[in-house]
């Protein structure tokens, strides 16, 4: 049965938020009511995803109707970025913190969202039968280009999930990354495939809050990008004092060997299991795993396929394929693409350049493509890039590494580092730290006249003087 099938689940505990406990049954009677508020046919809409309850019941509601099809945005997307996905995509509704937009009535107002729906009924446009959700390829940064997942891919890999991790009814996790995610929503998605139950909290990993509420409610996992690793790291297992904690699990980003190495020793010590985990927003999320018995002995490896799909290295190109019954629709960039079939039949080109060694573990050796991982949010450097020249009024060419987006101007005007850091941070949600602004007198070309990025990265990782 597929995890929004809550019933299966029974009176097992299924949500934790603040004092107020739900059981799978009553998750599904809330889910249905939310549901039953939705437009009448198909059709889709955004739903902007705090963690908390009624963002993730009027979540499952969705699916378990079985007619609309949600886009799951932050809770603070940019209000531009918000009216922007309205216009280009005309959902029949929209699920926001904030009021109406034009064109649309608010029909239910909740304690954190109220629920818009269009006054002029559905578009013409239809929806594939297959399709279940939508999410955007960049995490925070509210692209207008989606992934468009199947109800039997995001199934299979919350079944998958559960079977490579163990998990079962006696499993808790906790908030620890947004549901808009891929990742956040996985671990959701997971635990209620396997009757085990979720901690929604808002609170960031440095508050006295969050752990509080971790070990009245004895949770037994905790997840996170490199980003979590590393306040994880400064904190120290010892410290965190949670007895029912069974298992750690890493994904959104290469974590850098020198963490892996110490996190596995440290579980191991402390008798947790540590996985490190590969995937990608177009895969449902997960693609690969290192067995956490496996970790010590492959560092820097991102592992083997979940169970039910397989990888390979292009011979030719080096790049890694992926195919399982997870692999996304295709993408989305207008309305009508909601219409279309499945466009990849299951197999999934990365855009990461890999390597395998004797024992069929796989290693990213590079990225074929212009993305970055920053705290988890995949970001497309060409849409960060044409914003920041846009709004300094100069060009901006930007590179980097996951965590570390480098912004380079050029010639007589300076770039000043607060202000790209201000228009980033506050425009995609991203952490200030991780962007850097550098100086060059002029940016590297090549022969065609095009921006040497290849230079650009290097002088990223060099720290260029400004």
């Amino acid at each position: 049965m597929p995890f929004w099938n809550l019933e299966q689940h029974g009176a097992r505990i299924a949500l934790i938020d603040g004092e107020q406990s739900l059981d799978f049954n009553a998750l599904a009677a809330l889910a249905d009511a939310h549901a039953a508020r939705l437009p009448e046919g198909r059709g889709m809409g955004l739903l902007c995803m705090p963690s908390q309850v009624e963002a993730v019941a009027l979540y499952l509601g969705a699916l378990r109707s079985g007619r609309q099809v949600p886009l799951l945005l932050q809770p603070d997307t940019d209000p531009q970025l918000l009216d922007a996905l309205v216009g280009h995509y005309q959902p029949e509704w929209v699920a926001s913190p904030g009021p109406a937009a034009e064109g649309y009535r608010t029909v239910h107002q909740g304690q954190a969202l109220s629920l818009h729906v269009r006054n002029a009924g559905s578009t013409s446009e239809a929806l594939h039968a297959d399709l279940a959700l939508l999410l955007s390829t960049s995490g925070s940064t509210g692209s207008s280009k989606l992934v468009r997942l199947s109800a039997a891919g995001l199934d299979a890999n919350a079944a998958s999930i559960v079977q490579y991790l163990g998990l079962n009814g006696d499993d808790r996790a906790i908030t620890t990354l947004p549901l808009a995610y891929s990742f956040g929503m996985s671990i959701l998605n997971s635990h209620l495939a396997a009757g085990g139950s979720v901690v929604l909290s808002e609170d960031s990993l440095m508050t006295r809050g969050f752990w509080d509420s971790a070990r009245q409610h004895a949770v037994t996992s905790l997840s996170g990008v490199p980003a979590t690793f590393e306040i994880l790291r400064r904190m120290g297992l010892a410290r965190m004092q949670l007895p029912s904690l069974r298992m750690l699990t890493q994904a959104g980003g290469r974590l850098r060997d020198e963490l892996v190495a110490y996190f596995a020793e440290s579980c191991r010590e402390h008798g947790l299991e540590f996985f490190v985990m590969y995937g990608q927003t177009e895969a449902s999320p997960r693609i690969s795993y290192v067995p956490s018995a496996c970790i010590v002995d492959k560092v820097g490896s991102i592992g083997v396929a979940v169970p039910g799909g397989t990888i390979q290295v292009d011979a030719t190109t080096g790049e890694l394929v992926y195919s399982g019954p997870n692999v996304m629709m295709g993408y989305a960039t207008t309305r009508g693409d909601l219409a279309k079939a499945d466009e990849m039949q299951g197999v999934l080109r990365t855009g990461d350049l890999a390597r395998v060694d004797e024992d069929g573990f796989h290693y990213i050796t590079g990225r074929a493509k212009r993305f970055l991982k920053i705290s988890g949010n995949r970001v497309n450097l060409d849409e960060v890039e044409a914003m920041l020249s846009a709004a300094l009024g100069q060009q901006i060419a930007c590179s980097g590494s996951d965590d570390d987006l480098v912004a380079f101007s050029h010639g007589a005007e300076v770039a000043d580092q607060d202000r790209v850091r201000q228009l980033v941070q506050e425009r995609y949600k991203l952490f200030g730290g991780h962007v850097r602004a550098l100086h060059l007198d002029a940016l590297p070309l090549m022969a065609s006249g095009k921006v040497d990025y290849q230079s650009l990265r290097q002088m990223a990782g060099q720290g260029a003087s400004r």
